[in-house]
């Protein structure tokens, strides 16, 4: 996996949070929840993009095996109608492994 497949991976993910967002009305408390969750998986993915790492480490393909891996278990979870906490969950559990990622390659040094 290299560095332009993760950032797509986040993005991907935050395509599905505004699609979520925009399926929850303004007043929403989650949509606030919601959107404040966005904007830090946002800044994260900003991060990213802006640095360069060497993505034949083996940290790096390690760390980018387990964020996929979460990745792969929260995919389609986010467009839940019925169940806003477990999306807030799942949407709270992708941002830690991004989080997580991005210390273990060193991006936030």
């Amino acid at each position: 996996m290299t560095q332009l497949d993760v950032i797509r991976m986040i993005g991907d993910r935050l395509t599905e949070i505004d699609v979520k967002i925009g399926s929850l009305m303004p007043n929403d408390p989650d949509q606030i929840k919601l959107q404040d969750l966005r904007r830090l998986l946002d800044s994260r993915q900003l991060m990213l993009s802006r640095q360069v790492f060497d993505s034949n480490t083996k940290t790096f393909q390690k760390a980018a095996t387990d964020l996929a891996a979460v990745n792969a278990k929260i995919q389609g979870s986010i467009d839940e109608i019925d169940n806003m906490q477990r999306v807030l969950r799942n949407v709270t559990r992708f941002l830690n492994a991004v989080t997580s990622f991005m210390t273990t390659i060193g991006a936030f040094a």
